[in-house]
């Protein structure tokens, strides 16, 4: 205990710390030294721990000790889990694609059960794209909704189509019956909503030149924001939940020969997947199980990172709890089947890396120790740790604040620090009950729940506060003990220990706000994802022609940024786009809305109309296979105070209400006298906006108009319009009558109405 008395006294630890978070915020500012920068963290982490042990615990009696000891073990899950993630990422692999010398024979599964058609469509339409010889490959949609639709929409796309009489084993039982009925030397499979690039198959075959090569993995890249960034309206501030996996830790683990296939956009080796009998049906996570299986046969595996295609995370917070429950059920099943400590032909590093994902899922029941533990100091007095506030200030901080400045640079820009706490605490409890449920009976059979792609929040508002109600409990049974342990400050009891809880408490607090708010679905304006995609294109609308680059794009719709309003009464346009390849194509849309940003640019949004099915696929052959359609488009890698600053924004976004702007034309402020005619008489007035296609006039006393009746509208001048329009609404401001009118036509002066507008759109 000396050496351990010298080492933690201030003399030595506080210029010992001080040191090494200079060095990890000089390296993290250069973005360099990611193994010193794991090392030092490692040694932090390791050295608060092992204080926490010799120093901290609360012995005094049955409970504190009882209550000490379960949050020690928490945060020693804690350094286990920091040990599995330094081991996977310490050297990621940086593997290029492989020159593909022959063209071998691949079929392509997609899996489909009752997701939308048009998701599978995008996908299939991918898959038929390969630039590929066309006789080397073939398209198959693995049905196992058993839906005619289903049918009907692959013979029309005319590839191969498969179903079984039952839904045995699921997603690997669908998989292992197409096994049966198709013969490719090579196998790819693809979720429903995950679109493969033209270039798919070219960059992953080559690799299998190796006869031991089982199977080729790449990352999964989502074009839709998860359910943190839409539901905090984090969209561009926040990171994918799902990047640090498929983009650190996965590379980290290829090093090792572990990277495992990720239930789509892998390929596999025929031979090899049906040498170990398919998809592994023992447990629900049949891609990490049949990738062991496959490593412990001594075969290989390869983890491509680049992006080669794209698809949708959980659209809901419920559909991402059911995703991730059903992860953590399934490893918990794979530690009882095929334990990775226990098969033999596995190397140590890759018993590790299985293990490590294994682990990960527990961590529902620490977090939820970490959230329940300050209640005991400031319900009861019965503190977790004794220990004085500054000294463990200076022990927990120096490791926390190492690990968060090291993620700017360890993760490679693709995860946001502060905010694995925010998505751990966010799945706790279902973690929790998914892992104690499973640690029940490991070896019982349980349903392969489907995470549900491409539909909108359904839930009543009641539904959707069931699924964070243990949440909104603790956080009341928190704020109470916060109130109980302000009290007890201020009164004449001395508690030990009492700052320490209500700091904990507090910042408790603040997750699991953040959390609920996570939870808190927000109306979609938009049925499809529209993607950031810059094409030329050039739009006729009436007697009106410009040009322009697409903002955003998708089969549905496009957004374009003009100089200057597009003028016309009707709303049908002819547009035509460039891709980057060169193709262009025409097609038909509706002005939907006009809205002046606060860059003065106008941005027009149009919907496609009368989009045939020719038209159709090439736009999902343009927008999601081109080989650069998902090349990253921001290369921000976001450091702490970035990170810090979105945490704390979160409460003013989530309390806005998006609405959706829906002004085919936009309105300009303008005061010119206009005259109004009609059968029964005529009436001077003052405009007080206009558009090409409406104006609101302000008139002294109200016309006696029958319900849409059709007027004209009179200027005068030098330059004279008349416009045939409609009264849509009557309001009395300010002693006056104001009155909205839709312009139906321009009787005279039409070049004289467009210039009017233009000009008092670039006075404003």
């Amino acid at each position: 205990m000396y050496l351990a008395d010298v080492f933690y006294s201030p003399a030595v630890s506080l210029p010992l710390t001080i040191i090494l978070l200079l060095v990890v915020a000089v390296l993290t500012k250069n973005g360099k030294g990611h193994r010193v920068l794991l090392g030092l963290c490692l040694f932090l982490c390791v050295r608060y721990i092992v204080w926490r042990g010799l120093y901290t615990l609360n012995t005094a009696d049955l409970a504190s000790n009882v209550l000490s000891w379960t949050v020690y073990l928490a945060e020693v899950y804690g350094l286990i889990q920091f040990c599995f993630f330094t081991f996977q990422v310490w050297s990621p692999s940086k593997k290029l694609s492989v020159e593909l010398r022959r063209f071998p024979t691949v079929d392509m599964f997609v899996t489909v059960v009752d997701e939308p058609l048009d998701v599978l469509k995008r996908t299939v339409v991918g898959c038929l794209a390969q630039d590929y010889p066309k006789d080397k490959f073939r398209v198959y949609v693995l049905d196992d909704g058993n839906k005619e639709e289903t049918r009907a929409l692959a013979s029309a796309l005319k590839c191969g189509y498969l179903r079984r009489s039952d839904r045995r084993y699921a997603k690997a039982g669908n998989v292992n019956h197409a096994l049966g009925l198709t013969s490719g030397e090579f196998v790819a499979v693809f979720d429903v909503d995950h679109v493969p690039v033209r270039t798919f198959l070219k960059e992953t075959l080559g690799f299998f030149k190796d006869e031991q090569m089982a199977f080729v993995q790449t990352p999964h890249h989502f074009y839709n924001p998860d359910v943190f960034q839409k539901n905090l309206r984090l969209e561009r501030e926040l990171k994918n939940e799902q990047a640090l996996f498929f983009r650190l830790i996965q590379p980290g683990r290829d090093t090792h020969n572990s990277a495992f296939f990720a239930g789509s956009c892998g390929v596999f080796r025929r031979r090899h997947l049906e040498e170990v009998g398919g998809m592994q049906t023992d447990t629900i996570t049949e891609d990490l199980h049949t990738s062991l299986v496959l490593h412990a046969r001594g075969y290989k595996s390869c983890y491509l990172n680049k992006v080669l295609s794209a698809g949708l995370m959980p659209e809901t917070f419920r559909g991402h709890l059911k995703q991730r429950s059903r992860w953590a059920i399934g490893t918990v099943q794979m530690l009882f089947h095929d334990n990775p400590l226990t098969q033999r032909r596995l190397t140590w590093s890759q018993r590790i890396d299985y293990m490590g994902s294994i682990f990960y899922f527990f961590l529902g029941l620490p977090r939820v120790v970490c959230l329940v533990a300050p209640l005991g100091g400031l319900f009861f007095g019965l503190s977790p740790v004794r220990a004085d506030p500054l000294v463990l200030v200076h022990f927990f901080f120096a490791y926390y604040l190492a690990s968060v400045m090291l993620m700017r640079t360890v993760s490679q820009g693709t995860r946001n620090a502060f905010w694995s706490d925010i998505y751990e605490v966010a799945t706790c409890f279902a973690l929790s009950r998914a892992v104690l449920k499973t640690l029940m009976n490991p070896r019982k059979s349980r349903p392969f729940e489907i995470t549900p792609k491409g539909v909108q929040a359904e839930e009543s508002e009641l539904q959707r506060t069931l699924f964070v109600l243990p949440h909104l409990m603790l956080l009341g049974l928190t704020a109470a003990a916060i109130s109980t342990g302000i009290l007890t400050w201020i009164g004449p009891t001395e508690t030990r220990g009492l700052a320490i809880n209500l700091f904990w408490a507090s910042v408790n607090v603040l997750l699991l706000i953040v959390a609920i708010r996570s939870a808190m679905e927000h109306p979609q304006l938009r049925q499809t994802v529209r993607l950031d995609r810059r094409f030329q294109c050039q739009i006729f609308a009436g007697v009106t022609t410009m040009k322009a680059t697409t903002h955003d794009l998708n089969e549905g719709g496009m957004s374009v940024y003009l100089n200057e309003p597009m003028f016309s009464i009707d709303d049908m346009a002819t547009i035509t786009l460039e891709a980057h390849s060169g193709e262009r194509f025409r097609l038909k849309g509706r002005i939907a809305r006009q809205e002046r940003k606060p860059s003065g640019l106008v941005e027009v949004g149009m919907q496609f109309v009368d989009l045939d099915e020719a038209a159709a696929e090439n736009l999902i052959v343009q927008l999601f296979a081109q080989p650069d359609s998902w090349r990253e488009s921001s290369t921000t890698m976001p450091g702490m105070v970035q990170s810090f600053r979105a945490l704390s924004s979160v409460f003013k976004r989530t309390r806005a209400q998006a609405t959706p702007f829906r002004r085919r034309s936009p309105r300009v402020l303008l005061q010119k006298a206009c005259r109004l005619t009609w059968e029964e008489g005529k009436l001077i007035g003052i405009t007080f906006d206009v558009s090409y296609t409406g104006l609101s006039v302000f008139f002294s006393e109200a016309p006696k108009l029958a319900a849409n009746a059709v007027c004209l509208m009179h200027f005068d001048g030098i330059t004279p319009v008349t416009l045939r329009v409609q009264a849509m609404s009557t309001a009395q401001r300010a002693g006056k009558t104001l009155i909205r009118f839709r312009v139906c036509d321009v009787v005279e002066g039409e070049a004289n109405w467009r210039a009017l507008i233009l000009r008092a759109w670039e006075h404003t």
